[in-house]
């Protein structure tokens, strides 16, 4: 009698939590259709890699991998079958592509196939085309019965939407995941639920705004932070709180710009978590404009205030850019005295790049030099870490 070995995938995920849960969705398709996990991409039989483009340093270590595959094709040994999924696809993809598919095919001759945030699912019709799997096994699957594949026994990152629509200057997410688009309240639940009977207590809710999870696109534009304006994201929040089983809720990321009173007043809630991500991007409110970001300094100070009296405990979370163009030296320490207003746990600080097709890339001149750059990045982050003493 022969024995079956069955097929074995691998999945190379760069960039944020919500690139994390499309992988666990991936994961949890390619296991409904009989594959199983290995560590290493060279025993795997497909192999995807979902990349993300906020920096360019992202691309390039996706990029860099065409090496190992070259290698591994110099050597005459077994090549996976490549998938490349992700920010990178979604930017070349859709209404909103920054640039043509072509242009990344040429750059990754090593990718069998693309598929963009919104085309997960397509994974079984490719591989089935691809003769990875049967017509049997393409036939059976159902994507709705199926969840992510958690590494975590406890924790869960749930996407609640898909898409952007701020367009903040410098950001690729809105060509790259496309146009927001919410997932139904009773999806969210139902997956919850679905996850609890598995033993799982922690979930953390991931959009690139939770903030405007369920709003339509006029109202979110008008909501600004200090309004009375209730927000369906708080309303959800309280909905999940109620779950019996349910022991903590994370959501990542919030902009300052849409915070209102009401989704401060949910923070008062005990399941929800006592950190806080809300990206500041820069302490200067003429670098805000131009980043078309919807917040001023003050606001964001103001806020931060709010939140802190309601959760004393909270722990707050940032991204900032350095380095942004036209960036003067003074403006830079605009953004240095912020940190010395507040106490971040945690900060992402990032070096400008350019991002090709973004407003920042056509109407401004990359004109801060690198080695400014990264005196700049040096400089705030022992601020920032001094201030963790």
């Amino acid at each position: 009698m022969n024995s079956y070995t069955p097929q074995k995938y691998t999945i190379t995920t760069f960039g944020c939590q919500a690139n994390l849960a499309d992988s666990n969705t991936m994961a949890g398709i390619l296991e409904s259709l009989g594959f199983e996990k290995t560590d290493d991409f060279k025993e795997s039989d497909v192999y995807i890699v979902n990349t993300c483009s906020v920096r360019q340093k992202s691309e390039d270590k996706a990029y860099g991998l065409g090496r190992e595959i070259k290698i591994l094709k110099d050597e005459g040994k077994k090549v996976p079958f490549i998938v490349m999924a992700g920010c990178m696809v979604g930017s070349v993809t859709g209404e909103r592509q920054r640039y043509a598919l072509e242009e990344l095919q040429k750059k990754t001759p090593w990718v069998n196939a693309y598929i963009n945030p919104h085309q997960i699912f397509n994974l079984p019709q490719i591989l089935f085309e691809n003769k990875l799997i049967n017509d049997w096994a393409k036939s059976k699957f159902d994507p709705n019965q199926v969840y992510g594949s958690q590494s975590d026994n406890k924790h869960v990152f749930i996407n609640i939407s898909l898409g952007c629509d701020n367009f903040c200057s410098f950001c690729v997410v809105p060509y790259s995941r496309g146009a927001e688009i919410s997932r139904s309240k009773d999806e969210v639940i139902n997956e919850i639920n679905h996850y609890l009977l598995r033993g799982f207590k922690e979930f953390t809710l991931c959009a690139q705004n939770v903030n405007s999870w369920g709003l339509s696109m006029s109202d979110k534009f008008d909501i600004r932070t200090g309004s009375d304006q209730k927000l369906p994201f708080a309303d959800l929040l309280r909905e999940i709180h109620q779950i019996e089983n349910v022991e903590k809720i994370d959501f990542l990321s919030s902009n300052p710009f849409d915070f209102t009173n009401d989704l401060i007043d949910a923070l008062k809630l005990p399941k929800i978590s006592n950190y806080l991500h809300m990206a500041v991007q820069s302490g200067n409110d003429d670098i805000l404009k131009k980043m078309n970001r919807r917040h001023s300094v003050s606001d964001f100070i103001d806020l931060v205030n709010r939140v802190v009296e309601v959760k004393p405990q909270l722990e707050l979370g940032t991204d900032i850019i350095v380095g942004f163009p036209g960036e003067t030296e003074a403006q830079f320490l605009d953004t240095m005295k912020l940190f010395e207003k507040v106490a971040f746990k945690v900060a992402f600080i990032s070096i400008y790049s350019p991002r090709k097709g973004t407003p920042s890339a056509k109407l401004y001149k990359d004109d801060i030099p690198l080695e400014v750059k990264k005196e700049r990045h040096a400089r705030l982050t022992k601020v920032w870490k001094d201030s963790l003493k």
